[in-house]
């Protein structure tokens, strides 16, 4: 008799998405080693940026910097492309090559790569730390200023960036010191270019992978381009293993024409909290989660291997699903060490957030074609505390893989943040929104009982000022502390970051920044006005994690010792509030949370009254 069966086939799609894993041999992540071309390109903001910045006739110098991975060499080889198109009528393979090879042979400046539309030659050092520090200095000085009317791109990390410009100025001459300047320019005012216009600096450590705008960034662009071409997934079709496949279960999942669209937004959602809370994720780090998310860490030949144990086995699929494998559970330490936004991540796991509302509805029988046990291995009698102990883990298991598997499938995102154990996420939001309520002060409100909290101060209600200690009496005060500042509520605001760098450059134009890279806002400001004339306001600067601390404290919770370097930070903010300069006989104490004042009186007594 005939078999009938179908073959078990491999999947070319599925082998390019492993190269992105770089826990296996065969990647090909970075952009030198990279050996297939037949993906296009995520449309990155910061290219159409540069296709604009080298056709400025003053512009002489641009430094791409940030942490290793961001594409900086991929946007020189994007650029390079480009007007290779605009100059050469060639095939976009012939492309490709010739920049990888102008970028491999003339990757260090020694002659130019391409000309601008312009005519310009146009110079790149792919990476600054193929150079040694003396070098690199040199380089950095001569590319100020390039060869033939030139313009220089040159990638380098922050670190080396910083030591570069260090080591130039050993003889004083401060010539690399404009790059280091429009850096910090970039991080206090928004600003990306120095105010000759000769130099650029972006830094992509803003460069975000799950913005908030129309296209959703990268993230969603990756989901989209993995899941819903359908030519990619043909091979599937006919294989004989496809319906015990967790790859081909999370394609489907995720490329569904219903569902699918919400299911890639939570995954965005949860890689722009992780972005908020502070974690730079670049595009490499992006790139290797979602192809771990996709595949599970598994290969055609891994579940061929599998199904050839029992065709019908639905028992081990579960932690290879895209819910679970997002978080890379199966990871080992060093593993993720190589990928550190797994770390950002986990830390949001909404696995790990109980919730009444959310686990009252929960059931192990709507678990989806592959549950993650079998009821009667979480159901058994308990007869020792051995069992019992092993009964706990599997239901916590359980419930782990049922709350992420919800959290991805539940319609809307107005309790997404809750659910990753961030209570304040849709506050620290809303204070984006430009047309939010004035006149609602809850934000600032909770924000500044926050900072009072990390002083040690523990007030009741609503107030309508902000107590500063003198700082000898931050967080380790007494029963009574000096009260240096008493500021009112009234003209303190809390504003995000793109409105930050408007009050700080005193403008409404939009911040360079924000237009030359992948932008989502990931901090939040209380600006407390000027006491006198001649002071600035102070800003004091919160992250999601940040916000979502001083939220609590505002509450009453509290833990020193494991916050102690955010409590030495916000300390050291507040202080630039203390009046030092307060000479008059008056002083204002606060004793068991009442104000009280002490006067000096003649003879030097003290007197005591309530404020």
């Amino acid at each position: 008799m005939k078999d009938s069966s179908m073959p078990l086939e491999v999947n070319k799609h599925v082998q390019r998405i492993r190269r992105y894993q770089p826990f296996h041999v065969d990647t090909s992540m970075v952009y030198e080693r990279q050996a297939d071309w037949s993906h296009s390109l995520f449309p990155v903001v910061t290219l159409a940026y540069l296709q604009e910045a080298v056709e400025r006739p003053g512009l002489k110098t641009i430094v791409l910097t940030g942490d290793a991975g961001h594409g900086k060499t991929s946007l020189c080889a994007s650029l390079l492309a480009e007007l290779w198109n605009s100059a050469e009528a060639a095939s976009p393979e012939t492309v490709r090559r010739a920049v990888f090879h102008e970028l491999s042979q003339a990757g260090n400046a020694s002659r130019p790569v391409g000309r601008t539309r312009g005519g310009r030659p146009l110079y790149i050092i792919r990476d600054l730390s193929d150079f040694t520090p003396q070098a690199a200095a040199s380089k950095l000085v001569e590319l100020l200023d390039p060869p033939d009317g030139g313009i220089a791109i040159i990638c380098a990390n922050e670190g080396q960036l910083r030591k570069c410009v260090a080591e130039d100025d050993k003889d004083g001459t401060g010539r690399a010191g404009p790059l280091v300047k429009t850096l910090a320019e970039g991080i206090v005012r928004g600003r990306v270019s120095d105010p000759d216009g000769t130099v650029i600096v972006i830094n992509l450590n803003y460069q975000s992978v799950a913005t908030d705008g129309v296209n959703g960034g990268l993230i969603s662009w990756i989901l989209k381009q993995s899941t819903q071409q359908r030519a990619r997934w043909k091979a599937c079709e006919t294989c004989d293993a496809r319906e015990v496949c967790p790859i081909l279960a999370n394609r489907d999942e995720l490329g569904d024409p219903v569902r699918g669209r919400q299911r890639r937004e939570a995954v965005r959602d949860v890689f722009a909290a992780a972005e908020r809370t502070g974690a730079v994720i670049t595009t490499r780090q992006a790139l290797s989660v979602t192809s771990y998310m996709l595949t599970g860490g598994l290969s055609c030949t891994d579940v061929h291997a599998r199904y050839r144990r029992s065709h019908s086995d639905r028992s081990w699929q579960a932690p290879y699903l895209y819910h679970q494998a997002l978080f890379g559970d199966r990871l080992t330490q060093q593993e993720r060490h190589l990928v550190p936004a797994f770390f950002a991540l986990r830390k949001l796991d909404p696995g790990k957030v109980s919730r009444r509302q959310v686990d009252d509805r929960l059931d192990p029988d709507t678990a989806g074609v592959f549950p993650p046990a079998d009821a009667s291995s979480y159901l058994q009698k308990v007869r020792t505390t051995r069992d019992a102990h092993r009964q706990a883990e599997q239901l916590q298991n359980l419930y782990r893989f049922l709350r992420r598997a919800d959290f991805f499938e539940s319609d809307g995102n107005a309790d997404r943040f809750a659910r990753m154990g961030l209570q304040a996420g849709d506050d620290f939001v809303r204070v984006q929104d430009k047309d939010r309520d004035v006149a609602d002060t809850r934000v600032r409100d909770r924000f500044l009982k926050g900072l009072e909290a990390v002083q040690g101060i523990h007030r009741a209600g609503s107030n309508p000022d902000f107590f500063i200690l003198d700082p000898a009496f931050f967080t380790h005060r007494a029963r009574a502390a000096v009260i240096s500042r008493r500021v009112t509520s009234k003209g303190i605001e809390v504003v995000d970051q793109v409105t930050q760098w408007q009050k700080e450059t005193g403008t409404s134009e939009t911040p360079e920044m924000q237009n030359a890279v992948e932008w989502l806002n990931r901090a939040i400001y209380i600006r407390i006005p000027a006491i006198a004339p001649d002071q600035d306001a102070v800003s004091v600067e919160a992250d999601l994690l940040r916000f979502e601390l001083l939220t609590r404290w505002a509450d009453g919770l509290r833990s020193e010792v494991q916050h102690e370097a955010e409590i030495r930070g916000l300390s050291g903010s507040l202080a630039e509030l203390a009046d030092s300069s307060n000479k008059e006989d008056e002083i204002q104490v606060l004793v068991g949370n009442v104000t009280r004042k002490l006067m000096i009186d003649v003879g030097d007594k003290i007197r005591s009254v309530r404020a």
